[in-house]
């Protein structure tokens, strides 16, 4: 539970504080980007998503002094992001003193505005951020950078036309309108590159029976029921703890490795060097360091798994595939290589899958930009399916041709969602490295606006007078 917040006036002092290290931060102040040939409604950047990557990188574009950047989000005002919709864990799982949307303003930072919400001392008692807590920064940071971000707007369609722009059809109160870009960026999360992984067998139930980990689930209707879960990352647990808290009377968490995996390299890979400087290593290098990730899997954060274990009613089962479902009269029947198990309810912890052509907002994009399988070839050994469908993207987050010459425009479309990560290491699905990620991102983006108007730039700079001194005071000077 957080804190009692300090009176506002702390939070006041804090905006007039950022006020001025934007101000001492400013230079270049002169806004650059031209206005596009097409017409002044035409976004020189559209970011679809708005949760914390989408935003760190308005803000990072805000700061280069691009105008006309507009991000997208599907959610509800104040609910961006999975922290109060489909995460469920009681805290982050990665340190307290994360950086990332500040993009190196320490007055920005997500300690300066818990230490002026609950004081200093709130601060060095903090063991890691509730997701309660990471929502209210976001949404500060959204409203004292001044971004423009639009919520209960979902993109339905992205598409690439003739005269370089892309088409975004937008879904608003019900209905449905065009926006124009020069450049777009995918900040889609976990889900934006692919979906959820629901097994066949949960369709042989009525949906009332089962859920994803990532649906919105009434847990206070499973008050006195037995769950079951298959799948053992930490959004199972997380969803296990959810249930027993509301009142759930069993939940059990059923899985096909004889154990729990106990090394998560993940925390390792949180230094400057890997975490900056991953997208420029080999092929070969990153698709091992990736598949190494996928192959062993990652263990719960100890909290995680604390919260869980600690509480009656939580049970563990190794070892216990299940293989098929079907319902019975109060629930569901699950057999498993043991024998049959019973529950009221069943929930799927079995992740997402990276897999473009699930996402029908990218209809028009999917088909002609290159995935790692068409880049790539591994050794025989090393082949993995689940990689050869993440896109390969550039060094900047952008996407690449799959035909070369086909499809000009991959390189203004950009992408941090689950996807990245093969390309660009620990973006997507993790706060841990906003801090690298976004200013890349933010560069290819600033590259392609000023490249694309290069000629324009350079008659602009023939046709201007640069005098330095006045005239009349030069002709008159000396002796």
């Amino acid at each position: 539970m957080s804190p009692t917040p300090s009176p506002d006036p702390d939070l006041d002092a804090l905006r007039a504080r950022i006020r001025h290290d934007l101000a001492c931060l400013s230079y270049p102040d002169k806004p650059w980007v031209r206005p596009s040939a097409a017409g002044p409604e035409v976004l020189n950047c559209a970011i679809v998503g708005g949760g914390q990557f989408g935003q760190s990188v308005a803000f990072g574009l805000q700061r280069e002094r691009v105008n006309g950047v507009v991000v997208f989000d599907a959610n509800p005002a104040g609910l961006a992001g999975p922290w109060l919709t489909f995460a469920r864990m009681i805290m982050l799982r990665t340190p307290k003193d994360l950086t990332g949307p500040d993009l190196g303003v320490g007055s920005l930072t997500f300690r300066a505005f818990y230490e002026a919400r609950y004081g200093a001392g709130a601060w060095e008692r903090l063991f890691r951020i509730s997701r309660p807590d990471w929502q209210a920064y976001l949404n500060w940071h959204r409203e004292v950078t001044g971004l423009d971000v639009r919520p209960a707007h979902a993109v339905t369609a992205v598409s690439p036309r003739a005269d370089g722009l892309f088409e975004l059809q937008v879904q608003h109160e019900g209905r449905t309108h065009r926006s124009l870009a020069r450049t777009v960026v995918l900040a889609t999360g976990a889900e934006g590159s692919g979906a959820r992984v629901v097994p066949p067998m949960f369709r042989e139930l009525p949906p009332s029976l089962y859920a994803h980990t990532n649906d919105a689930i009434d847990f206070t209707a499973l008050a006195g029921k037995r769950v079951g879960i298959l799948g053992a990352g930490a959004s199972s647990f997380d969803n296990a703890s959810a249930a027993l808290e509301a009142g759930a009377a069993a939940a059990e968490l059923c899985f096909r490795r004889p154990a729990l995996p106990l090394s998560n390299p993940r925390r390792w890979m949180e230094f400057a060097g890997f975490l900056a400087h991953y997208p420029e290593l080999p092929d070969l290098q990153r698709w091992r360091y990736m598949k190494r990730l996928l192959d062993i899997s990652q263990p719960p954060p100890e909290p995680t798994f604390r919260r869980a274990v600690e509480m009656p009613g939580f049970k563990l089962r190794p070892a216990t595939p299940w293989l098929a479902l079907r319902p019975q009269a109060g629930g569901v029947q699950v057999d498993t290589p043991e024998g049959p198990l019973s529950y009221d309810f069943v929930i799927a912890g079995t992740g997402i899958v990276v897999d473009l052509a699930q996402r029908p907002e990218l209809a028009a994009i999917a088909p002609h930009v290159a995935l790692w399988g068409d880049r790539f070839e591994p050794p025989a050994a090393e082949a993995d399916a689940r990689l050869a469908r993440f896109p390969y993207l550039d060094a900047h987050g952008a996407f690449t041709e799959k035909t070369p010459g086909a499809a000009p425009w991959a390189g203004r479309l950009f992408a941090n969602f689950r996807g990245a990560t093969l390309s660009l290491g620990p973006s997507a699905a993790s706060n841990s490295n906003i801090r690298y990620t976004a200013p890349r991102i933010v560069s290819g983006i600033t590259r392609q606006l000023f490249l694309s108007d290069a000629d324009a730039v350079y008659d602009e700079f023939m046709a201007q007078q640069h005098h330095e001194l006045a005239a009349q005071e030069v002709s008159g000077a000396g002796g």
